[in-house]
């Protein structure tokens, strides 16, 4: 992966990343992959690191539901977010105050809040899901949606890397780790002092993220280091790779690097992490290692993983 320190924070942004990202209509995705839809998420791999799904109708509606739902819920009191507040439940899982999130970067400080939940709270319910009608069912409908297409996506990956087809999607169906994110970014944040920000500079930690976006702020990092804004208001999904792909593929297709800069637009954000389930352990396959390209990654699994960047942050929390 991108070290942290390489993910620069004050780098400038050099563009728009829609005219180097390819998007992809989500009604090929579920037929037989063709060639040329495997070749064009190979290049969207190898040189920039991310692409776009075009949702169907039905899609659009789902997110828009959802949309509703988070407006409603990060609109409502303090007091009665914190009824689902993670820390009170069990420290992953729940409502995330802003200026909680982790320091990606040293020296900065998130004004992200968010809603945060699991396969667990899907299909137990409990504590985790505010008193708001619709919201649980609206919400686990966009769960649904986010997991049947990352379901396609790492199939598709899989036959761009030249592996199994089913490699990544096997690895991937437990669910223990992986975790959708309702984000709110207010409309006050270019108040805030200059260490604030959205969210600073960092890689993902699992093997595949979804991200839909309702207003800009979020950037991305291609291969070759230029920093992109992201699409906003056209219903796209983006498409990131993690860092468990990384580490698979040797390097081969390699995580993206973001960041979200403060902006005075209000912003809302639906992020799926798709991640590997914790039975297995993530090294480089065999396929990508060689004499010229020995093994860059030593063997770790998901949660190890997780818990080692989450211990990072929280250093470079100290320093902020």
């Amino acid at each position: 992966m991108p070290s942290t320190i390489d993910l620069n924070q004050s780098d400038p942004v050099t563009g728009d990343a829609d005219s180097f990202v390819p998007v992809i209509d989500a009604r090929k995705l579920f037929n037989p992959a063709d060639e040329t839809l495997i070749n064009t998420v190979r290049t969207a791999c190898l040189e920039t690191g991310f692409f776009y799904i075009q949702p169907i109708p039905v899609q659009e509606q789902i997110v828009d539901n959802t949309l509703h739902q988070m407006k409603t819920f990060f609109a409502i009191d303090d007091t009665d977010s914190r009824k689902t507040d993670m820390q009170q439940v069990d420290g992953r899982r729940g409502w995330q105050p802003k200026f909680t999130e982790p320091a990606y970067q040293p020296g900065t400080i998130a004004s992200v809040e968010a809603y945060d939940f699991g396969s667990s709270e899907v299909t137990s319910g409990g504590s985790y899901w505010p008193t708001i009608e619709g919201f649980q069912s609206d919400v686990t409908a966009c769960w649904n949606m986010n997991l049947q297409i990352a379901d396609r996506i790492l199939e598709i990956i899989a036959q761009a890397a030249g592996i199994e087809t089913d490699f990544l999607k096997v690895r991937c169906q437990k669910r223990t780790t992986t975790s959708m994110r309702l984000l709110h970014y207010a409309d006050d944040a270019l108040e805030y002092a200059e260490s604030n920000v959205g969210i600073s500079a960092h890689t993902d930690f699992e093997c595949i993220t979804l991200i839909f976006q309702n207003a800009p702020g979020l950037e991305l990092r291609t291969i070759d280091g230029r920093w992109l804004d992201a699409e906003s208001g056209t219903g796209r999904i983006i498409v990131m790779l993690d860092d468990m792909l990384e580490r698979w593929t040797n390097g081969h297709f390699k995580a993206t690097g973001h960041r979200v800069r403060q902006t005075d637009e209000q912003r809302f954000s639906i992020v799926m992490f798709v991640a590997v389930d914790n039975t297995y352990t993530i090294a480089p396959l065999q396929e990508f290692v060689t004499d010229a390209a020995p093994a860059l990654y030593a063997p770790t699994s998901q949660e190890k993983h997780i818990e080692n960047e989450i211990r990072r942050s929280r250093e470079n929390a100290e320093l902020s």
